[in-house]
Order: structure tokens, then sequence, then C-alpha cells
């Protein structure tokens, strides 16, 4: 099929008239702005047996999409281009036991039929002018549907193919189960811009209960070889935006980096994407306009899996890629006892270990591009970065994060400057914050050295525990100490620093009790206001007035 630019999901609840009587009664309908092909016609008839699956780029590979239908109905309905066709593998509908019949438009007796039969077509007339705005007549006058609509009666009553019975609740809780997961539906499919979910009640009116588009402004990133360029790929914005059924309108902003692996780095996932006709590529998503750590990233294979503990990874972004899944495409195939020697399991494990974390590393990196282009907040680019604590009782993910960690800190500029967070260092190059004191003490601090010059950093405390934990050696690294303080002091004019920050600095380099290292330092506070340098000379000593030693 050629691009889809929307999508809708039609839920009906009843039609006075029918083609079939079994067709009576509500139905789901699916419909999108594309139309089939000769190739779609054949695939669709071929039920588990995809055409597409020799094809990694296509979704439908799987050979379950149209198939799944058979859960909810007996008799799927497809109108697209110039064929309205109705599915009957049960083969009660027609004579001559046929599995079905599909109607041409480029056939003169058949468009007479489907203009004469009035009644027998009219759960297809009323929606196809809803989602096309055109009359069932001049559709069929031209002789072509600009688009793809999909009909499913739901199943009442058991039949051989399935005992599932369906109803109007059952398809609202579809409805509502989609709706949960809509803003991140759109994130990871190439060719499906916006989804509109529609009930049409008894009297034909038609409610929009949500819909979910995605935009991707053109915003140009620095593209580097990245890693001899072990993948490649890029880093877009999209918009997301959400309308409800009150009228309201959400939007969020999402990164989402999309890397494939060269072929020739990792034999082993050369060979198993070859037999196996997947594609060795993996999405990560981040919402950066919520500045706060996050812990709940999901799994997804080009649509979002279930929303349980075992599809949630405590990363804070989405992951998606083409991975092998269980037979209820409910899950991801990890190589555990059961599953060790299956390849659908070797091929997610090396996903994970050999692709994801340089995935990852791209969009940390592109991120920071942003930062320093003023398009992204510095907070924003810290976000990004796993945190430990979410991921340490999940070995699968805190494995990933610890590997993003090792090989962040082997590149340059991942730290953002307080003085101007545009600007990113070096490790070697940067001054650590310790972020165990008092806030007001550390505001007093980051002000004296920032105003001397030294290339003081900020970062969150997820951060900070990512150092310690990860970063090799990392008492090698400048931290702000009291003893680096007195230092900057000894070179700062003191005159030009206000009271309040003197008795904060003061509080802060005592902090350590080496008091012989104040010798010099103009911070000894006097009854009348001003400060005094300390000294050894005795015409120089002080009386400190308190309760022992009182005035």
């Amino acid at each position: 099929m050629t691009r889809i630019q929307s999508s809708q999901l039609v839920f009906v609840s009843s039609w006075c008239s029918y083609l079939f009587d079994v067709l009576v009664g509500p139905a789901l309908y699916a419909f999108n702005n594309a139309v089939f092909t000769d190739e779609d016609w054949e695939g669709i008839q071929r039920a588990g047996r995809s055409i597409k699956q020799d094809d990694p780029t296509k979704v439908g590979r799987f050979g379950i999409g149209f198939n799944s239908i058979y859960h909810v109905t007996d008799l799927p309905c497809v109108f697209s281009s110039k064929h309205l066709a109705v599915f009957d593998p049960q083969m009660k509908m027609f004579d001559n036991k046929k599995e079905g019949y599909r109607w041409s438009l480029d056939d003169e007796e058949d468009r007479r039929h489907l203009l004469e039969f009035t009644d027998q077509f009219k759960p297809f007339q009323d929606i196809v002018h809803l989602v096309s705005r055109c009359s069932w007549k001049k559709i069929i006058d031209e002789q072509n549907f600009s688009g793809t609509l999909f009909r499913f009666p739901l199943r009442s009553e058991a039949s051989e193919i399935s005992d599932n019975l369906y109803n109007s609740s059952k398809i609202t809780q579809l409805f509502n189960s989609f709706i949960a997961d809509a803003e991140i539906s759109l994130l990871f499919l190439r060719n499906v811009s916006s989804i509109s979910l529609m009930h049409v009640d008894t009297n034909g009116t038609a409610n929009v209960r949500m819909k979910v588009s995605v935009a991707s402004p053109e915003i140009p990133l620095y593209q580097e070889c990245f890693r001899r360029e072990m993948v490649e790929g890029k880093t877009s914005y999209k918009t997301v935006s959400c309308f409800s059924s009150s009228g309201t309108e959400t939007k969020a902003e999402w990164l989402v980096t999309t890397s494939r692996l060269t072929e020739g780095n990792i034999p082993e996932i050369d060979t198993l994407a070859e037999k196996l006709s997947f594609l060795p590529q993996v999405d990560v998503a981040f919402q950066c306009d919520e500045v706060k750590t996050c812990d709940s990233g999901r799994l997804s294979c080009f649509l979002p899996l279930p929303n349980n503990e075992t599809n949630n990874t405590g990363l804070p972004v989405h992951v998606n890629a083409c991975f092998g899944l269980t037979d209820d495409r409910r899950y991801i195939k990890w190589q555990e006892e059961d599953q060790k020697n299956d390849e659908s399991a070797m091929w997610n494990e090396l996903l994970k270990k050999e692709v994801l974390p340089h995935v990852y590393l791209k969009m940390i990196r592109d991120a920071v591009q942003l930062s320093t282009k003023s398009l992204l907040p510095a907070s924003a680019v810290y976000s990004l970065w796993p945190d430990l604590s979410k991921t340490e009782h999940n070995d699968r993910w805190h494995e990933v994060a610890l590997d993003v960690f090792k090989r962040l800190f082997q590149t340059k500029g991942i730290f953002s400057l307080a003085q101007n967070e545009k600007n990113w260092v070096a490790a070697s190059e940067a001054v650590f914050p310790s972020n165990s004191t008092d806030s007001g003490v550390m505001s007093a601090v980051s002000r004296l050295l920032i105003k001397e010059g030294e290339n003081l950093i900020t970062f969150p405390e997820h951060v900070l525990t990512a150092i310690r934990t990860v970063f090799p050696e990392p008492a090698a690294l400048k931290w702000v100490t009291p003893c680096l303080v007195r230092n900057v002091l000894r070179k700062t004019e003191i005159g030009n620093v206000c009271k309040d920050d003197k008795l904060s600095l003061l509080e802060y380099i005592l902090s350590d009790g080496k008091y012989k290292e104040l010798h010099g330092l103009q911070l000894l506070p006097l009854s009348d206001g001003s400060f005094r340098s300390f000294t050894n000379k005795e015409e120089d000593t002080v009386l400190i007035d308190n309760e022992e030693f009182s005035r």
C-alpha cells in the first residue's frame, strides 16, 4: 500500500439495513487513505502466510495482521480502490461454496448491483460518505474509492472460527485501552501520521472519541560519523497532538532517534537478520518537554507492547525494534531456560546488548548538540540519562544503563557549564559539585567559582550517582571541596563579595576542620560588620563572643 497519512477506527452501534442477515448489528470499521495494490489483495487472502515475511521493513511480515480480526468477526469486508470484497472462510454465505466474493467497479454489472441494492450495501454507504465526504453514487460512477475501508461485523454467536463473542461494551474497552497509549502509538510508525477513534450511535451520529497525530518539524541536527559508523541514523523532533472527546488538545514534544546497525560490524546479527528477515534497527524516543527523571520507558515492536512490568524498562526512553515476539505478540522473547536456543530470543539479546547502547548514546550526543543551539535545555539532556536507582532491580535493563554510561564517559563535551548551559565540557575540564552541602551555602560557593572562571558544572542527583558508580576513578576528577574554594579565595578580590556570601563561604571552608589553611583569608567577621584576615600575629587576636567567653 502507499503511504498512509491518516487512519480512522469507527465503531457503529447498529444498522437498520444490511448486506446479509448475519451482518446486522454493531460493527467495527477501520479506514485509511491508502489503497490496496494487487499484492495487497493477494496477501490478504493468504491466511497465516504473509507475502511480506521476507521484507524486514514491513510490519505485516509477521503474517497475522489481518488474520487477527477473526478474533472479532467471521465475515470481514474490504472496500479499496476499485473493489469491494467480503471474506467468508466458513463458506456459508455464497453459492458454490465460495470463500467470499469481490465486486469490481470496473465491471458494469457489479456497479449496477452496488447502486441498485441500496439496502444490502447500506452498511458501507453512510460510512464511506463519513470518511471520504463523497456520495456512494459518485464513487461508483467514478469507479474509484480513494482509500481503504474495512468492516468487521461483531461476532454475536460462536462459530467454527471462534467462540469469542464481541459486543459494544468489549469494543469500547478496546478503544479505551488504545486511548491509554494513544500518545506513544505513532512514535515509531513510518507511514501513519494520524489516528482517529469514532463512535457512530444508533441514530447515525458520529462522535469522535479521540484523535492523535504526529508531525516532524524540519530542524537540522548535527550528524556525525558515530563510532566509525557502527550505527547509522538520525535524531528528529516529533510533536504529538491528542484531541479528546471533551474538545481539549494536548501536545507533547519528543526526540526520536532511529538507527540501524551497519553490516559487517557484528557477524552474528548479520547472519540472524538474513535468516529471520529481521531488520537490525533500534529506535528510542524521549519526551523532551518534561524536565524530570523518568522511569516509565516502554518496549515497542512498531506499536507499544502491553503496559506491564515485563515490558517496562525503568529507562527514561521508549525502545522500539524489530523484536522477535511470543506467539500472542504481547511479550519479547528472551534467552531464558526454555528459550536458550531460540533464534528470535538470541536476536533480541543481541539487539539489546550490541545495538541499543549505541543508539541511546547517539540520542544523548545529539541532544547535547541541540542544547548548544538553544533548542533543548540542559536539564532535558540530563533527564535523558538513565537513573540507576530506577533500573537496579531489573538486571536486563540495568546492564544497558551501565553500558550506556561507560560509553558516555569516554566521550567529550557531556557536562553543561553552570555559567552558560549552552557550553558543554569534558570531564577532565570540569569542576564537579558534591551536592552534599546546604543549598544556600553551595549557592555562594557556585557564585564565587563562576566569577573566578572555574568550569563549574551542574546536574541532578541521578547524574551524580552515575558518576560515582560508573566513572573510572571518580576521585581523580576535580571536585568542589573546601580546599579548592580556599585556593580560589586566595586569588579573589574579596571586597567584591557580599557579606552574606562571605559568611556562607566561611562556613564552607571551615567544614573540613583544616583551620591552619585559613591563614591570609579575609573572612574573619567582626562585630562592626567588617572582615579581617586570619593571621598568627598576636595583635590580630580577636574575641569570639559566646556564652563561654562573653564580652
